[in-house]
């Protein structure tokens, strides 16, 4: 199982960096052939009410143009099909498609976990075997490389679109529903549907997922592959992402900031304006007024490039971070914490309802892999149970919704305890609700059997 969560020794890399900058290539078809094997078309439909999902916040253009019905794309990452795309291509899910190039077969997927936060979302193809794409070094991208942009845009498969970088480390874009970012920005053509598609450099390695097109013509924003990674190796191994906590406020250096702080222009990074009493940035000796430099050796030349190099780590890890007081350098090895608030993936509740039918509640990881409503609360049958003269009554796979009228709604204060001994039939008579495979609800009875 642990060989299975090991994303990076599963993906196929090459850092190497760009060769004879500057050479005039005819022809990027090398390029896009060595990706468009890995690059599928997402075909979803929404639990969500349709004008919930087309108002699009990553597609900041006039409204007078819309997406057609869930189509999005994605990045092959493995050979048993782990696929990348947007969270926003697969949030509220009912049923989610992949088609790979050139295949008149769609094969369903299950979400592995989702973060909204950089607009990540990590899918398992059901079957099949798939061709993984190369991933790069995205913190090699410089503005002026030549990109090209792969996907579906409004369904059109296999789209190629061409342009260079514009920009890296865009930020705080208006408007985006995703609150960290660090975009590469590019003028090759991203349009609805391109949504989790990959950009790859000239030598068809990728270095970002596509995610949106911002203000009009030109202006495409892609999750820089390192970023993009990183959070689907927290998904595959958490089911969610977890991010280490320093407990500082900070702001940008302005013009403002380097005369109150008397500081030479050429400074650049993230100013202390804020340390919280007994977190890691106030254990570690960090000031109001020290501007933060470098992360582990890695220059940060405003608040949320620092940002986003904190990302990176975990709690309980220890990070090493330069910084100016005083207009003198220095550094400090600050241990991170647990984000305040945040809470560890449960662990799935599975036990004997009655005896001889053993279910599991269902929680966020199985609305995930069964694409259930956010809202959707039952048990699941984990086995097929028999009455006495061998009636099947409830088939390994139904849902139970309600319990003797008592309706499958865990309470946050619950224990496992009191919220098992809540829903246990204490009647001779067991009533349930099931919701069966075929989507069909039913009421059942049947006498409440002995303890063996």
């Amino acid at each position: 199982m642990a060989a299975a969560q090991d994303l990076a020794s599963k993906l196929r890399r090459d850092d190497a960096p760009l060769a004879n900058p500057g050479t005039v290539v005819l022809s990027y078809r090398k390029a896009v052939g060595a990706v468009r094997e890995s690059v599928v078309t997402i075909w979803v439909r929404h639990w969500k009410p349709r004008n919930e999902w087309l108002d699009d916040r990553y597609d900041l253009m006039p409204h007078d143009a819309r997406r057609p019905a869930g189509n999005g794309s994605g990045i092959v990452l493995t050979k048993d099909g782990l696929v990348m795309t947007n969270y926003h291509v697969v949030n509220g899910a009912q049923e989610i498609m992949l088609r790979a190039r050139g295949s008149t077969e769609d094969v369903p997927a299950e979400i592995v976990g989702m973060d909204g936060a950089t607009d990540v979302a990590l899918l398992r193809a059901k079957s099949g075997t798939w061709q993984p794409a190369t991933m790069t070094n995205s913190d090699g991208t410089e503005p002026g490389d030549v990109v090209l942009a792969l996907g579906s845009p409004f369904g059109l498969e296999q789209t190629v679109t061409q342009g260079i970088v514009s920009a890296t480390g865009r930020a705080e874009i208006r408007g985006l529903a995703s609150s960290l970012q660090d975009f590469i920005q590019t003028d090759a053509a991203i349009n609805p549907g391109n949504s989790g598609g990959p950009l790859i450099d000239g030598l068809g390695r990728v270095i970002g997922m596509n995610t949106a097109r911002y203000g009009g013509e030109g202006i495409g924003l892609a999750v820089p592959a390192n970023l993009a990674l990183k959070v689907a190796d927290d998904l595959l191994k958490n089911g969610q992402v977890r991010r280490g906590f320093l407990g500082a406020r900070l702001v940008d250096v302005t013009d403002d900031v380097i005369a109150e702080l008397k500081l030479g222009s050429a400074v650049k990074g993230a100013v202390v304006m804020q340390v919280e009493e007994g977190q890691p940035a106030a254990q570690a000796g960090l000031l109001p007024g020290d501007v933060i430099t470098a992360v582990n050796g890695q220059a940060v030349t405003s608040r949320a490039r620092f940002l986003m190099r904190m990302t990176t780590f975990q709690p309980g890890e220890r990070v090493k971070l330069a910084f100016t007081r005083n207009n003198k350098v220095q550094d400090v090895t600050v241990a991170l914490i647990e984000t305040p608030g945040t809470k560890s993936p449960p662990k799935t509740l599975e036990w004997e309802l009655i005896p001889g039918l053993r279910v599991a509640l269902v929680d966020e990881k199985l609305r995930n892999q069964l694409l259930l409503p956010k809202t959707f609360q039952a048990l699941r049958a984990l086995t097929d149970f028999k009455t006495a003269d061998g009636t099947l009554k409830v088939a390994a796979g139904d849902f139970i919704l309600r319990v003797n009228g008592y309706g499958v709604t865990r309470f946050l204060e619950d224990s496992d305890e009191q919220y098992l001994e809540r829903l246990r039939p204490k009647k001779p008579l067991v009533l349930l609700r099931l919701q069966q495979k075929s989507g069909a609800e039913t009421d059942i009875g049947f006498p409440l059997p002995a303890v063996k």
